[in-house]
């Protein structure tokens, strides 16, 4: 009987001990598709400053998926370990609301294209011009002047690729 309960403790340990290594391995992760480039993404993980590289690999389902995943959008992902590299497993866009308005901080422009904006409450999100939006020349100006830390009011709706600005307001 104490030969039973000893394996018995043995299997379980080892069995946790491997879990705990396959988790180690693989991850879960959110936040907005910064670049996508041949089979490499960059995503900026919630929390974190700077974007995280991600390999797409070959998998059929993760290159299908990326079909309809564009910069400037949420995503959420899961991921493994290859070697150093992070290789997505399954990926999705992450729409936390199709559209509203949304008060918060600039965190960054990219390509003088899109604004990163985080709410004082809840998760940074990405937002692109719209086509109105975009034909007009002061609203561009002000969405390529905008600094790090500015305070603004966006009005938006989303479309199949993205987040797309209707209104912008600089906040005083």
């Amino acid at each position: 009987m104490f030969r039973f309960l000893m394996l018995a403790i043995a299997v379980a340990f080892v069995s946790t001990s491997a879990d705990a290594a396959d988790k180690k391995d693989s991850g879960k992760a959110a936040g907005i598709l910064i670049e996508k480039k041949n089979d490499i993404i960059k995503i900026k993980v919630d929390g974190d400053d700077e974007p995280t590289e991600f390999s797409l690999g070959t998998d059929k389902k993760v290159t299908d998926a990326m079909k309809g995943i564009f910069d400037a959008c949420r995503v959420s992902l899961t991921y493994k370990k290859v070697g150093d590299a992070k290789q997505v497993t399954t990926i999705k866009r992450q729409i936390i609301k199709a559209q509203g308005t949304i008060t918060g901080k600039v965190v960054k422009v990219y390509n003088d294209f899109w604004v990163e904006v985080k709410p004082k409450t809840g998760l940074a999100d990405a937002f692109a011009p719209g086509g109105a939006f975009f034909k007009n020349k002061a609203s561009m100006d002000l969405l390529k002047g905008l600094q790090p830390g500015d305070s603004v009011t966006i009005t938006y709706g989303t479309d199949f690729e993205r987040h797309r600005i209707a209104t912008l307001k600089k906040n005083k």
